[in-house]
């Protein structure tokens, strides 16, 4: 099975970039910047890549459907990823709801887990401070899907009780764009972790969080946060209701110190680099076997 993935930037420290060279490293595929005429079938990672090559029809192709963008904020992007959808052969999802929708719009579409790289993040030892650190991760858009007015209003109302830090871009607290090899120490330097997103795919954060052993604060009904078990350490509210929000963390920063780490981190088990190649692998030989 000859599969190419196409990734403009696959050699950069970039997540999608990541998961791309995962699969390169694994099987042997092959990647570039353009579709291959001559491959079996070719992967868009993300779904993004089709735009530029609308049209291509001479492999089989799939899209790995990461998220929409808000349909008010930027129809554009929220536009192009149902239009993506529909041009594939085949999608490929990071979570269950978003499979159900674009199965039930376009036709066969699979969920495959998330490559977290547990050896990456190791569990936190250290003990919690005296003041709790809250963190947020990821780059505020526009759109404003990954809420970042929710998180400013966090920063206030909980002023002097937390401690709070963002790895990214455009948060309302101290934030740095860490690399790679940076995130682990960020993690490692938290007590809570906060997902303020109204939109996501996965998101990556909540896992990584989650494997050091930190307690994490998540909206329902986005990504694959409905999918993780109920337990201590993981704290729900309602996406985009900022009351809920603030209520989540309250009981977040009153529990945190006495959470089980190695239980959340196990929490994250169905979600590694080995089972998300061996899926995607399943997933391309099954579809191709009933491709003519």
């Amino acid at each position: 099975m000859k599969v190419h993935i196409v990734c403009q930037r696959w050699k950069q420290d970039r997540v999608l970039s990541r998961f791309a060279r995962y699969l390169v490293d694994r099987w042997g595929w092959t990647v570039g910047r353009r579709p291959q005429r001559k491959a079996d079938l070719n992967y868009w990672i993300a779904f993004l890549e089709w735009q530029r090559f609308r049209g291509f029809d001479s492999t089989p192709t799939v899209a790995y459907m990461t998220h929409p963008e808000d349909e008010i904020e930027d129809p554009d992007g929220y536009r192009l990823y149902y239009d993506a959808a529909e041009e594939a052969d085949l999608r490929v999802c990071m979570n269950e709801l978003s499979r159900q929708e674009l199965e039930d719009l376009y036709g066969r579409s699979l969920r495959v887990p998330l490559p977290l790289d547990t050896k990456h993040f190791p569990l936190k030892s250290a003990p919690a401070g005296n003041t709790p650190i809250v963190g947020f991760s990821g780059k505020a858009y526009r759109s404003g899907r990954k809420g970042e007015d929710l998180a400013e209003r966090l920063v206030e109302d909980f002023a002097g009780r937390c401690g709070f830090m963002a790895s990214g871009k455009k948060w309302p607290c101290p934030t740095k764009w860490y690399s790679w090899q940076e995130m682990p120490g960020f993690f490692q330097s938290l007590d809570v972790y906060v997902s303020t997103s109204v939109v996501e795919g996965g998101p990556m954060p909540t896992l990584e969080a989650l494997a050091t052993g930190v307690p994490v604060v998540i909206a329902s009904g986005v990504g694959l946060h409905d999918e993780l078990p109920d337990m201590k350490g993981i704290f729900r509210y309602e996406k985009g209701d900022y009351e809920d929000l603030r209520r989540a963390l309250d009981e977040a920063l009153g529990d945190y110190r006495d959470v089980a780490r190695a239980l959340l981190r196990e929490s994250t088990r169905p979600h590694t680099v080995d089972n998300w190649c061996e899926a995607t692998r399943t997933a391309f030989e099954e579809f191709l076997s009933h491709t003519p």
